[in-house]
């Protein structure tokens, strides 16, 4: 009885939504320069403090936690809770923007373009739009609701993790950050990092990447300048791979095509380009020869198959092991891979297995960041509940419910589901590969398709709350 209310509500609010997911685009809040003053970094705390002033300044009462990294803002006072998860943190904007600049949002043809527009400023707004109906609307709503925004999403989950030390959980807790119908399980992951015992001899240098969960997108090697070393490279230029003289070193160079390592279909890592130029490379030395056929088999594959850890789970599907960053320190390159699995694997047989397969080539290998697979019943009321809703919404009588490749503050939640932050629609204007989803440039947010989002939010709390 209350959609047409809500439904108006939305609609009335677009502009100011907009306008605000704007404003909090503008913060380039990514995680750097870290400090005891600011852990989690400068551009995080000024997110954090400009998100607890927004909503302290529409009437609600809020809990920083500025060591934790996480605001909660409050609205009713009832045992039983309602919580909506939302994350301020973004990753590197990246290179390569053919659309305004990364941290100025741009509106096309009914798009929002900047980064974090999807991943996840838009579900900020969704939250406290949610609160802002309740109250306004009077929205019979009998739970407390709690909104939490985090910091360091994209860098770990402290913020989450800090949380559910300190606080109880919600009794259900809808994460807007996904897609729709809902997921209600992650899989497992760590990251991995590896290092080789052996020293290049003619490579000075490999790097690229700055987050282990985004495929390489481009990579760069520096080479001495050896003779006939610049000529056969020469030779095997390509339009991905180019070569150059610089400071009378060898300067060899890829773009490769970047996607989330959780997701990489059609990915092509540029480590891998550059390491199957060099493994074929005559003038360099059999030693950096052999390294590279190595990383050529590791950054060319996205399913364990170099290390012969391949497993396929029958709900979350194939483990995946992306590369993400490379680097050299003291003459021996690292590398750093995301490595997730479903709920029948066993991560520290897992882990021990990589220790001996990285052990035969000469590396060695840490782990950091592991996360337990993370999946509720299906069964359950609220999910229940939550899909009547995206059912009779949408028209979609066969939907189903889904598990996530990707890594989201469900996993820490013992009764959670991810939605999306949007209705999907195709994106009318031409973009290259590679662009307009999260983590890759010009990411897009389709705005009809955010406010639709918001709606089937604010109807599935409706109904949970009747349930827990």
């Amino acid at each position: 009885m209350y959609q047409e209310k809500i439904h108006e509500y939305i609609w009335s609010h677009r502009e100011e939504m907009i306008e605000e997911l704007k404003k909090l685009v503008s913060f380039p809040s990514v995680q750097q320069n870290v400090s005891e003053e600011y852990p989690y970094g400068k551009e995080c705390a000024d997110i954090f403090q400009y998100v607890k002033e927004l909503y302290e300044a529409n009437g609600f009462q809020t809990e920083a936690d500025h060591p934790g990294g996480y605001l909660l803002s409050y609205l009713g006072d009832s045992e039983k809770s309602l919580g909506l998860f939302a994350h301020a943190d973004v990753v590197a904007a990246g290179d390569d923007w053919v659309i305004g600049a990364p941290f100025s949002a741009t509106e096309k043809d009914g798009f929002l373009i900047g980064r974090g527009v999807s991943d996840d400023k838009c579900a900020i707004v969704t939250s406290l739009y949610i609160m802002k109906m309740i109250k306004e609307l009077k929205l019979p709503i009998q739970s407390k609701i709690v909104s939490f925004t985090g910091i360091c999403e994209e860098t770990g989950m402290q913020d989450i993790e800090n949380y559910v030390k300190k606080h109880k959980a919600p009794d259900f807790a809808l994460i807007c950050d996904s897609e729709f119908p809902l997921y209600r399980g992650n899989k497992g992951m760590f990251q991995a990092t590896a290092v080789s015992n052996i020293k290049f001899e003619d490579i000075l240098d490999f790097h690229g990447g700055t987050s282990f969960n985004i495929i390489l997108g481009k990579a760069t090697v520096t080479l001495k300048n050896k003779d006939g070393l610049y000529d056969e490279l020469k030779q095997k230029e390509t339009k991905s791979v180019k070569v150059s003289l610089k400071d009378d070193k060898i300067i060899l160079y890829a773009e490769g095509l970047s996607t989330h390592g959780a997701f990489p279909e059609g990915s092509l890592n540029a480590g891998f380009l550059l390491a199957d130029v060099l493994c074929s490379c005559e003038k360099l030395s059999t030693s950096d020869r052999q390294q590279m056929e190595f990383i050529k088999e590791l950054m060319g594959t996205s399913y364990g198959e170099a290390l012969s850890i391949e497993s396929t789970d029958p709900d979350f599907g194939k483990l995946t092991c992306t590369n993400g960053i490379v680097r050299v320190n003291d003459g021996a390159v690292s590398l750093v891979f995301d490595i997730r699995f479903g709920a029948t694997t066993d991560p520290e047989l897992l882990k021990e297995d990589l220790v001996s397969k990285f052990g035969e080539k000469n590396w060695e290998v840490s782990f950091s960041h592991t996360m337990a697979t993370h999946v509720i019943p299906e069964d359950l009321p609220v999910i229940q509940a939550c899909m009547k809703v995206y059912k009779n919404y949408t028209g979609d009588q066969t939907a189903k419910t889904l598990v996530n490749a990707g890594g989201t503050y469900g996993r820490h939640l013992p009764c959670a589901v991810e939605i999306g932050t949007m209705v999907r629609r195709p994106i009318p204007f031409s973009l290259p590969k590679g662009h307009g989803n999260l983590h890759q440039p010009d990411e897009c947010l389709n705005i009809e398709g955010f406010l639709e989002a918001t709606e089937m939010a604010m109807l599935m709390l409706l109904e949970c709350d009747k349930l827990i």
